[in-house]
């Protein structure tokens, strides 16, 4: 009886056809396990390879089907590669495509290509042919834009021979053409917009979506943002409506995975202006400068989409935006449009203080004037004007306009400013805090110092604002005023508590106003000193922290008013002394140094005052004494 031992060991002899004669006989046994149809396989593989690489063709066909008619074990990676090597060698062109191999494991990429090249022009190379075929199409232009003369026909050439052929996808390999081919475009040498209509992007992998974040922690975009962001500006650009139509929900895929990207945000606004969508455009711009209210780009933003049909309101976003802190090398499109206005209205003197702007910005970056900026600076009238210093008046005023399209339908919240504070690793982000009567005690919140910097603001000082808070309860600042006739701290009512606990060690002391709001006040703080059971009248607000909500005093005073019996009480009891330690019949107790001071005996009967307190070791409320008297 013939064994698949008997067949490996002829066919390491190498009498190749008498162990296929073998495994033949292998083969037509009753019982035929995974053994037997190796030894077959591994035959039939070394018979292709002997043939075709003598010329001869004769039996190819007959190998190729024995060979796809016996089910191997697919976790056999060696057999699985010799029998994938085997079958494309029985392909017509199956030396050619084997010379390609060769040549590609050499890195003559560009050898190997064009015979792939010639094999599927000829019809004959399946998938895994193609997939090589790929493969070599992207290692010869990556090759090519690595060089220092780039032939850019040639790496075109490539990419559209890709896009032709029927590949699995998403793959590495269809991930890696697009990086290339975003290189292009980022090189203004293809257009990423039609490339990726052939490409198509719903066959962008999870890992074309991850930003890429360097050593020094600086983090970069991720390659589906780069390609949908560029694609999208270009849709913007079109006058395809199909195009535009295309790539919107790619768009839409990308704000929602990278929020904070403006770019994305301003793509769509625009494709859904050029789509005729202008309702959609405005809502969505409105939402977006809500959102980024202290950004000059949102209010650009918004400003262009409102310029066909509400030019007042335009000019207004336009001033606002440059009321925004912004570089003036990022503002030139904005000042141009405001400087038009003011020569409409032959504000001559505002409009060259504009126009200066833009060119001094674009000279110490080294950039081209825009031909729109030259021809103002060309016009007669402007050697003869002195522009003025500033046109903050005028962006002021106008501005309202911007303003009202978003908050007119906002309440005014009234509120004072606290101080300002820096985030530990954000030193160059100085916030401010923002005090808004929206309750019976004031909410506190943060915004960004630069939205008042202008205004010259003390802590105290009274403003109203308006703005909203969003899913995550931050507040979105949109407008901000001072409030004539007010005064500091007067959004915080003076509420009447109880002080329970003075710490000369820490130099604070501890008040209550209920078991829901209180907490410690610094000594150096405090207008006056402060003993356990006085009476203190405390403004504060309210905050959220990982603790959930906390109170801060604003201010605080010594009171002559008298605390509710829920804060403060007197009693008259017998006193229960343990371990220096006294207890009455109603729970309060008596610390260890009163019990001292006042000498105070088991069952002698008392009269005091005590005060609620958190035991923090029971993680109860109870009545704590301040001070006694013994009968």
């Amino acid at each position: 009886m013939i064994t698949s031992k008997e067949v490996f060991a002829k066919r390491k002899e190498g009498a190749i056809d008498e162990a296929y004669k073998m495994a033949l006989e292998l083969m037509a046994a009753p019982q035929v396990d995974g053994w037997d149809q190796k030894a077959f396989g591994w035959c039939l593989i070394d018979l292709i390879k002997r043939d075709v690489k003598n010329g001869n063709t004769e039996h190819l066909l007959h190998y190729r089907m024995q060979l796809e008619s016996i089910k191997f074990d697919p976790s056999d990676d060696v057999l699985t590669k010799g029998i994938r090597n085997a079958l494309s060698l029985c392909n017509p062109f199956g030396q050619q495509i084997s010379e390609a191999r060769a040549l590609s494991k050499n890195g003559r990429h560009a050898e190997a290509a064009a015979i792939y090249r010639k094999v599927w022009a000829n019809g004959a190379a399946d998938q895994e042919t193609q997939t090589s075929f790929g493969w070599e199409l992207y290692r010869h232009a990556k090759e090519l834009m690595a060089g220092e003369n780039l032939n850019l026909g040639a790496v075109k050439r490539n990419l559209s021979d890709y896009l032709k052929l029927d590949l699995d996808k998403p793959s590495l390999l269809h991930t890696c053409v697009l990086q290339l081919a975003a290189k292009l475009a980022g090189q203004d040498k293809l257009s990423m917009l039609a490339f990726s209509r052939q490409w198509n992007f719903k066959y962008l992998r999870p890992e074309d979506f991850e930003r890429y974040r360097a050593e020094d922690g600086k983090e970069y975009p991720s390659l589906a943002e780069k390609v949908i962001q560029h694609a999208g500006k270009e849709a913007a650009a079109s006058e395809h409506a199909e195009e535009q139509a295309y790539m919107l929900p790619f768009i839409d895929l990308a704000i929602e995975r990278f929020p904070d990207n403006v770019f994305l945000k301003l793509n769509k606004a625009k494709v859904l202006l050029a789509l005729g969508r202008h309702h959609e455009a405005l809502a969505f711009g409105i939402a977006v400068t809500k959102a980024k209210s202290n950004d000059y780009w949102a209010w650009g933003l918004l400003g262009e989409i409102v310029s066909q049909r509400d030019p007042d309101a335009s000019l207004g976003c336009y001033c606002k935006a440059l009321t925004c802190p912004a570089e003036d090398k990022f503002t030139g499109k904005i000042r141009l449009e405001v400087a038009k206005r003011m020569l409409e209205a032959n504000d001559y003197a505002g409009a060259k203080h504009e126009v200066e702007a833009i060119v001094r910005a674009k000279e110490q970056e080294g950039y081209k004037i825009p031909d729109a900026v030259t021809s103002i600076a060309a016009q007669d009238w402007f050697a003869g004007v002195q522009a003025k210093a500033s046109n903050r008046d005028y962006y002021r005023l106008h501005a309202k306009a911007a303003e009202a399209l978003l908050f007119n339908d906002l309440p005014w919240i009234d509120a004072c400013l606290g101080e300002t504070f820096v985030v530990p690793g954000r030193e160059n982000k100085p916030k401010r805090k923002v005090f808004l009567k929206t309750g019976s005690i004031p909410s506190e919140v943060s915004i960004a110092e630069s939205k008042v910097a202008r205004m010259s603001l003390a802590a105290g000082d009274a403003v109203r604002v308006k703005g909203e808070f969003d899913e995550n309860q931050r507040f979105n600042l949109f407008v901000l005023e001072r409030r004539a006739g007010a005064i500091a701290w007067d959004i915080a009512p003076e509420i009447l508590g109880v002080v329970n606990q003075v710490n000369e060690d820490k130099q604070v002391i501890r008040y209550i106003v209920s078991r829901e709001i209180n907490g410690e006040i610094p000594m150096s703080v405090l207008p006056c000193a402060f003993a356990e059971g006085d009476a203190i009248e405390v403004q504060l607000v309210r905050y959220v922290s990982k603790r959930g909500p906390q109170y801060r005093v604003l201010a605080a005073k010594a009171s002559k008013k008298v605390p509710g019996d829920l804060l403060r009480k007197d009693f008259t009891e017998v006193v229960r002394v343990s371990n220096g330690m006294g207890f009455t019949p109603s729970e309060v107790f008596i610390p260890p140094p009163l019990v001292e001071r006042c000498e105070i005996a088991d069952g002698q009967e008392v009269s005091g005052t005590a005060v609620q307190v958190f035991n923090m070791k029971r993680a109860c409320w109870g009545w704590k004494a301040v001070s006694i008297q013994p009968f």
